[in-house]
C-alpha cells in the first residue's frame, strides 16, 4: 500500500473541513449523548400535535425498520444498549471528525465570492434536507413540557436537543436565523440598475436589447439565503444550505388538521418581495406560538457524491488482513478511489472468484421473529483475490446507511464496542443521516483467505442473539472477465453507482445488485436474486458496470430532480 493511502481519508475532507473553520463565532452545545435512538431516516414531517416527528417504522413498538420490508433492513445491535453509550470525546471543532457530535451556529464572515462558488448554480438537484425551528424557551418549562420537541429528542443535563436526531433536525430560532446569509443581489438594486441601464440608453431597439442582456445577467445572481454551520451534530451535511420554504402550522387541532402553510418561499417572498426569511418568520415561533419547519437544499454535487472533488456513492475499507490485530482502517470514497488505487500493473491484485451469500438478520434474541423478518434477506457478494491476504465484502444499501449510525458493520468483529475502528476512520463528510431511496456501494476488506474461512466467521456470529440467520450460498463461479484488477473492480463499481443513484425495495436492492455483479464478473447470464419476491420485476443491469455515466445521460436522474 501507497504512503498516500494512510492519509486518504483525512485528504478527501480537506474541502469539508474547510468550510467549517470560516466561522468567527459559533455556539456550541455540551451534549451528553452522542448518538441516535431510533434508526434515521431522511424524510419525515411534524404532524403530530406534541412536535414529535411521523416516521414509518422507527417509532412502532415492534420497531421495524423503513423502506425495506422484504428486501433489506440495516443491522445495528441492541439499540438499548446504543441508547446507553456515550462518546469518549469531542476531538477538533465541530464537523471536522466523525465523532464529534457539537453543532456550530453563527454568522458567517468570510468571503462572499467564496461562499457563492460553494453553494453553486441556482438549479434544483441538491439533497433536500428539513429542519424543526423551536422557539428560544422551548424548554423553559422543565423537560415534560417542552414546546414542539419530544422528552425522547431532549437532554437535560445540557439542556439542548440530543445530538443527530431524525429528520426534522431540532434547532432553535436564533441559532437558525442567525446563521443565514444572503448571497446575491437585492431586489431593489436590481430593479435600480435595470432602470439606470435603460434610461441611459438611445433609441427603443438598442434599450430593448441592453435591457435583456442585463437582465439575464442580473438574474444569474437573485438574492439566495444559505445557511452555514454544522447541524444537530451531523458534520456531514454538505454546506452551505439553500433556505427554500418556511411553513407554519397552529398546534391546535384545527390547525393540526389544516396543516402546514407556506409563510416564506424564496421565489415569492425572496426573490420578488426581497424579504428575508426572518422578516417574515422569526415572529412566528416566539410570539405567535406557531410550530414552524424549514425546508433546506444543499449544493447540486450532494446528489453525486460526499464531496465536489470525488463523485460518486462508493467507498472503500482497507487494512484488515490474514493474521492483523486490531489494525487501523482506511476509508476512500468516490473517484479518489482510481488514484488511491493506481499501481504498477505486476502489483495490482486480481480477482480470482466470487459468491453470491444471503443472510436474515437476528433480532437480538427477545423478539420472535415475525413473518416479514423471514422474508427480509440481505444479499451480498464476496470476492476472493489472488494473494489470499483478505476477500472483500461488496455490498448495497440505504445512502449513509452506515455513517448514518455510527458505522457499526456486520463484517468487524468490532461492531459492539463502543466506538468501532471503522467509526473512527470515516471522514467526517460522510456521517449524515441515511436516505432510503438512494443507495451506496461499500466494499470491505476482510481478514478471511477464501469463502470457507468467512462462512466460519458467519457461523461465528449466527443465531438470533447473533448476526446472521439462514446463512447460504446461492452462486459461487470463477471470475472470467478478462481485466479483473483492484483498479479494474473500482473502475466497475463507479460506474454502476454514478449510472444510477437510486434504492427500490422491488427493483433494485441489495440482492439485484448481488445478481448484477455476480453474472457480470462470471460472465453468466442465469444469475438471479435470492429471494423470489425480488425476481419477479428483476432485469439485468450489468452493462451499467461496463460504461461511464460522464458520457451517458443519467436515466430518470437529471439535474433538475431534488434529492428529498
Amino acid at each position: 500500500m501507497s504512503d498516500d493511502a494512510s492519509v486518504a481519508s483525512s485528504a478527501s475532507s480537506t474541502e469539508h473541513e474547510t468550510q467549517l473553520t470560516r466561522q468567527s463565532k459559533f455556539k456550541v452545545l455540551a451534549l451528553v449523548d452522542g448518538i441516535m435512538i431510533e434508526p434515521v431516516t431522511s424524510h419525515g414531517d411534524d404532524d403530530d400535535g406534541d412536535g414529535g416527528s411521523h416516521f414509518s417504522g422507527t417509532d412502532d413498538d415492534d420497531d421495524e425498520y423503513t423502506a425495506s420490508a422484504l428486501i433489506e433492513r440495516l443491522a445495528i445491535g441492541d439499540e438499548d444498549a446504543v441508547m446507553q453509550q456515550q462518546p469518549s470525546f469531542q476531538p477538533g471543532a465541530p464537523g471536522q471528525h466523525s465523532r464529534c457530535t457539537r453543532s456550530s451556529y453563527g454568522p458567517y464572515v468570510g468571503s462572499m465570492d467564496e461562499l457563492e462558488d460553494r453553494i453553486g448554480p441556482d438549479v434544483d438537484g441538491g439533497l433536500i434536507f428539513t429542519l424543526k425551528i423551536l422557539p428560544n424557551n422551548y424548554n423553559s418549562m422543565g423537560e415534560k413540557k417542552l414546546k414542539f420537541l419530544q422528552p425522547k429528542d431532549y437532554d437535560p443535563q445540557s439542556q439542548t436537543p440530543k445530538p443527530r436526531r431524525k429528520m426534522p433536525f431540532p434547532v432553535t430560532v436564533d441559532d437558525f436565523y442567525g446563521s443565514l446569509t444572503r448571497i446575491g443581489e437585492p431586489v431593489d438594486v436590481v430593479g435600480e440598475e435595470l432602470m439606470d441601464d435603460l434610461w441611459d440608453r438611445d433609441g427603443r431597439q438598442c434599450a430593448n436589447s441592453t435591457h435583456n442582456t442585463n437582465s439575464d445577467e442580473i438574474e444569474s445572481r437573485p438574492p439566495r439565503w444559505v445557511f452555514t454551520g454544522v447541524i444537530n451534530g451531523w458534520p456531514g451535511l454538505p454546506m452551505p444550505l439553500e433556505v427554500l420554504t418556511i411553513q407554519t402550522r397552529d398546534p391546535s387541532f384545527l390547525g393540526r388538521r389544516k396543516g402546514f402553510t407556506t409563510s416564506w418561499n424564496r421565489d415569492k417572498e425572496g426573490r420578488v418581495e426581497g424579504k428575508s426569511p426572518s422578516l417574515c418568520c422569526k415572529s412566528a415561533s416566539e410570539e405567535k406560538g406557531l410550530q414552524v419547519k424549514a425546508k433546506l437544499r444543499a449544493p447540486q454535487w450532494s446528489a453525486h457524491g460526499w464531496s465536489r472533488s470525488s463523485p460518486g456513492f462508493i467507498f472503500w475499507v482497507e487494512g484488515q488482513r490474514v493474521g492483523a490485530v486490531n489494525p487501523p482502517l482506511v476509508v476512500t470514497y468516490g473517484t479518489n478511489l482510481k488514484s488511491h488505487f493506481r499501481c504498477p500493473e505486476e502489483d495490482d491484485p486480481q480477482i480470482t472468484r466470487v459468491h453470491m451469500i444471503n443472510h436474515r438478520y437476528a433480532t437480538g434474541g427477545t423478539k420472535v421473529e415475525s413473518q416479514k423478518d423471514k422474508l427480509t434477506y440481505h444479499g451480498i457478494v464476496l470476492l476472493e483475490w489472488d494473494h489470499a491476504k483478505y476477500c472483500s465484502v461488496v455490498e448495497t444499501g440505504f445512502l449513509n446507511g452506515l455513517g448514518g449510525y455510527r458505522c457499526k458493520s456486520n463484517w468487524y468483529a468490532d461492531r459492539d464496542a463502543l466506538e468501532t475502528n471503522l467509526y473512527a476512520a470515516f471522514p467526517p463528510e460522510m456521517i449524515m443521516p441515511w436516505k432510503d431511496t438512494m443507495s451506496e456501494i461499500r466494499v470491505h476488506d476482510v481478514p478471511y483467505p477464501d469463502l470457507d474461512s468467512f462462512l466460519g466467521f458467519m457461523k461465528k456470529h449466527s443465531g438470533h442473539e447473533g448476526r446472521f440467520v439462514g446463512t447460504n450460498v446461492s452462486f459461487s463461479h470463477a471470475v472470467r472477465l478478462t481485466y479483473r484488477s483492484r483498479r479494474n473492480i473500482v473502475t466497475y463499481l463507479l460506474n454502476y453507482i454514478r449510472r444510477d443513484r437510486t434504492y427500490s425495495e422491488m427493483k433494485r436492492n441489495c440482492q439485484t445488485f448481488a445478481a448484477d455483479l455476480c453474472g457480470f464478473l462470471a460472465g453468466k447470464r442465469d444469475v438471479r436474486p435470492y429471494h423470489p419476491v425480488n425476481q419477479i420485476q428483476y432485469t439485468t443491469q450489468k452493462h451499467k458496470f461496463l460504461y461511464e455515466s460522464s458520457s451517458i445521460d443519467d436515466d430518470g436522474l437529471e439535474s433538475s430532480v431534488c434529492y428529498e
